[in-house]
């Protein structure tokens, strides 16, 4: 009978390793996804930002002409 319990105790104590560990590699790559996700954005951001830069000194150029 104690056999039993302990080879139940293992069974569970495995399992739960084992949906530990997945669950640690399933977070760990929503982390890097994540992670890109928030570089690539950034470096959206960055190129929306200079162009919006070089429109305004475009903008600024040929409206000077005018007055």
């Amino acid at each position: 009978m104690l056999f039993v319990i302990c080879h139940l105790l293992l069974v569970i104590g495995h399992w739960s390793l084992v949906i530990g560990h997945w669950s640690l590699v399933i977070g760990h790559w929503l982390l890097v996804i994540g992670y890109w996700l928030l570089v690539i954005g950034h470096w959206l951001l960055v190129i929306c930002h200079w162009l919006f830069v070089i429109c305004h000194w475009l903008f600024v150029i040929s409206t000077s002409f005018l007055v």
